[in-house]
């Protein structure tokens, strides 16, 4: 087994540095990236942007609504404002204000993420230009250079770069794990003094992340008959998927796709012992609560986009296609997914054998 870990490389300083003696009035705010992935994969980031905030100021998340259980869950930030709809509507504006943050951090790449925070009204406003964001920030880094780095870093490296405009950061990818009750997995029937494997068969980018549901019954029959007991666990589009791979196991077995919410769903992953999951948020979100687990990746770069936090053994198909970062996979027939359909199910118990041994 070779435990993964993040790579992380340096980008030059910033010229664009925002000023010590700036006015952060009541504090900073962030605004949130989109994705339940691409937001974890901030998480290193944001805390080391909150520790550049002066003593007695908040660090304040504006957030997509639905990502809002996870950043209340953060340790390092303060005040969280969920939006009701894709950007900030005249009442979110109001919960920004009412903070009064005098400096501003835009994470995500699109212009209206930057129009939001423009609208908040917050005075100094850092981010990426590209996509007209520059016309409404004060400091600016260069455009996201999208392909620069394939296989050769974490896009963790681009957000600690972005950290680095108020100052001078830490080239690592550690942080405050997420506080969880656990309370809300008991209630689902994810009882302590068990060892309990969650499966996360679904991702939402789309079928070139999906392990074959059939491999992730094996894994989780062998568990089950060896170890302890699985919890199935996803969204409503991964309902149909993880029926079909309830009905292949024992009875006790917990199907909960499509039946938790965010902050549930963080409770039952951090009740669970392992994991096993694609590349998707349910991976990151098991890495930010600090679980072991298996990944299994297809058509993406694990370099680029691996967990951050736990300890987590990579599968990576070996094929000459791959990575194509395609939603769906361009070869017909037999060889379709062929990426996916090279990672065999004992692989996977192999590494579970091994994070078990190392407990």
């Amino acid at each position: 087994m070779n435990p993964y870990s993040p790579k992380l490389i340096a980008f030059p300083q910033s010229e664009t540095v925002v000023s010590p003696s700036a006015d952060w009035r009541n504090g900073l705010l962030v605004r949130s990236t989109n994705w339940l992935g691409d937001a974890l994969m901030t998480l290193p980031a944001v805390y080391q942007i909150s520790l550049k905030v002066p003593a007695g100021k908040k660090t304040i998340v504006l957030t997509p609504g639905n990502l809002a259980p996870m950043w209340r869950a953060c340790p390092f930030v303060n005040e969280v404002v969920p939006m009701a709809g894709k950007h900030v509507s005249h009442e979110d504006i109001q919960a920004v204000k009412s903070f009064e943050p005098g400096v501003a951090m835009v994470l995500p790449n699109s212009f209206g993420s930057a129009l939001d925070v423009w609208k908040c009204g917050v005075r100094v406003r850092c981010g990426r230009r590209g996509r007209w964001r520059g016309l409404l920030l004060t400091h600016r880094l260069r455009e996201w250079p999208r392909g620069e780095n394939v296989g050769v870093c974490h896009q963790l490296s681009y957000y600690l770069e972005l950290a680095s405009m108020l100052g001078d950061v830490a080239l690592k990818a550690e942080c405050p794990p997420l506080n969880v009750d656990e309370s809300s997995a008991r209630e689902l029937g994810v009882e302590a003094g068990s060892q309990w494997l969650a499966i996360a068969p679904g991702a939402a980018f789309g079928p070139a992340k999906q392990w074959p549901g059939e491999r992730f019954a094996d894994v989780a029959k062998w568990f089950a008959r060896e170890r302890g007991r699985v919890v199935i666990v996803g969204g409503p589009k991964e309902s149909a998927v993880a029926g079909e791979i309830a009905e292949q196991l024992p009875s006790n077995t917990l199907n909960l796709a499509g039946k938790t919410d965010l902050g549930q769903l963080m409770s039952v992953l951090s009740a669970s012992s392992y994991v096993v999951a694609n590349d998707s948020g349910a991976m990151h979100l098991a890495a930010a609560l600090g679980k072991r687990g298996v990944a299994l990746f297809g058509s993406t770069d694990p370099i680029a986009t691996g967990p951050i936090g736990g300890r987590w053994s990579l599968l990576v198909a070996d094929v000459p296609c791959r990575p194509c970062f395609r939603r769906e996979c361009g070869f017909m027939g037999e060889d379709a997914y062929k990426c996916l359909k090279s990672l065999s199910s004992d692989r996977v118990i192999e590494e579970l054998k091994m994070l078990g041994a190392d407990s």
